[in-house]
Order: structure tokens, then C-alpha cells, then sequence
């Protein structure tokens, strides 16, 4: 049986990123979510993806998107190939 948060880490590997931490935080208006980082060993830079609501609650393919647009705005280019496959996956 695949653990539901395995899902979620197996994404963030898939990718060629490191999953580091996860904190859930109260955001405004008392809205509980969790904010990831995730490390890229390429640029050596940490990643902080606010998710905007807990993980469990979120598709596996948001969460991708989540992640893709963080990485794109802090300059790390994920290989396209790899986000294409796991989009075409994760939409099934």
C-alpha cells in the first residue's frame, strides 16, 4: 500500500529535487497550510513552495504545478521532459 505523502515525495524526486522539510502554519485568516522546501543539488539553492493549503488536500498534479511555478521564479529550470511526463501521468 503507497502511503499517501509518498506521492508527494516521489514527485519532488522525479524531478532531480530534494524534499528538506515541511512546516503547516497558520496563513491569514487562520488557513492552516504547509509550506515546503525543497533543495536542487544543480544550483545548490533551497526552494520555499507555499502550497496554499495542506498537502493531503491537494491533486498530486496541483502540487506538480505548485512546484514547477516556485522553481521557475527562483530561476531553477526543471528538465521539461520530466514535467511533461509526470503531468501526462498525474492527468490520468
Amino acid at each position: 500500500m503507497v502511503k499517501v505523502l509518498s506521492k508527494y515525495k516521489y514527485i519532488v524526486e522525479e524531478l532531480g529535487l530534494r524534499q528538506l522539510d515541511v512546516y503547516r502554519i497558520k496563513g491569514e485568516k487562520d488557513v492552516i497550510k504547509d509550506v515546503v522546501r525543497l533543495y536542487d543539488p544543480a544550483t545548490t539553492k533551497v526552494i520555499t513552495v507555499d502550497l496554499g493549503k495542506i498537502r493531503e488536500s491537494m491533486n498530486p498534479l496541483e502540487f506538480l504545478e505548485k512546484i514547477a511555478d516556485a522553481a521557475k521564479k527562483e530561476g531553477i529550470s526543471l528538465p521539461e521532459r520530466k514535467l511533461r511526463e509526470l503531468r501526462d501521468t498525474l492527468s490520468k
